[in-house]
C-alpha cells in the first residue's frame, strides 16, 4: 500500500514539471526523496562522482490488554547511509552508475508489562540495538528537467546487528544478514 501510495506521488510529480530548457547549468546539490523511506542530499562532485548521504527515522507505540495483563510497548529508530556514484555511461538523460553505500541503524524498544492477578506486578524491557551494513549497488538517474529526475537501483549487501537487552536477566545477541537491496528515488534541484 506504502509502494502504490509513492508511487503515485512520483507519478503526479513527474507530470507536473515541466520540461526545461537543456541549455542550462548542470546542477551541482539536489535534495533526495526515496524508497525505502529516506530524505537525503545529492551532491555532484564532478561529472562522474556523486555523493548521497541520506536520513531515515520512525517511532513507534503499542498496548494490548487482555483480563490478565497490559502490554505498553514505545520503540524508536535513527539511520544513516551514504553513498557515493561513480557515473559509467550517459545515454541522452539517462546516467548508469555503480554505488557503493555504507549503512549505520540505531533502535531503542521499551516494553512494560502490568499484571492484574493478585496483587499488581510490573515489569520493564528495554531492547537496543545497532545494524551496520555495506552495499554494492547498480543503479540508473533520469533526467526529466533541469531541475528533476528519478533515479532506480539494485544490488547485494551485508549488515552486522548487535543487541543488548536490559531485564532482570540481560541479554546480548548478534547476527549477520546479507540479501538483495533495491530502491527507487526522486531528486530535486532547488
Amino acid at each position: 500500500m506504502r509502494i502504490r501510495r509513492f508511487l503515485m506521488v512520483c507519478a503526479v510529480v513527474v507530470l507536473a514539471v515541466p520540461s526545461l530548457a537543456d541549455a542550462q547549468d548542470t546542477r551541482k546539490v539536489g535534495v533526495t526523496m526515496a524508497y525505502p523511506a529516506s530524505i537525503g542530499v545529492l551532491w555532484h562532485a564532478s561529472k562522474t562522482v556523486a555523493v548521497r548521504p541520506e536520513l531515515t527515522f520512525g517511532g513507534s507505540s503499542t498496548t494490548s490488554t487482555s483480563s490478565a495483563l497490559e502490554i505498553h510497548g514505545d520503540g524508536w529508530n535513527i539511520g544513516t547511509g551514504v553513498s557515493v556514484l561513480f557515473y559509467l555511461r550517459t545515454y541522452d538523460h539517462l546516467r548508469t552508475y555503480i554505488a557503493p553505500r555504507f549503512t549505520y541503524n540505531h533502535t531503542s524498544n521499551t516494553s512494560e508489562t502490568s499484571s492484574f492477578i493478585s496483587e499488581l506486578t510490573s515489569s520493564s524491557i528495554t531492547t537496543t540495538g545497532d545494524n551496520i551494513g555495506g552495499f554494492g549497488s547498480f543503479g540508473a538517474q533520469y533526467m526529466l528537467g533541469d531541475r528533476f529526475s528519478v533515479f532506480g537501483e539494485v544490488g547485494f549487501g551485508f549488515a552486522h546487528t548487535s543487541q543488548n537487552s536490559s531485564s532482570a536477566s540481560p541479554a546480548k545477541a548478534n547476527g549477520n544478514t546479507w540479501g538483495m537491496r533495491s530502491g527507487v528515488g526522486v531528486v530535486f534541484y532547488p
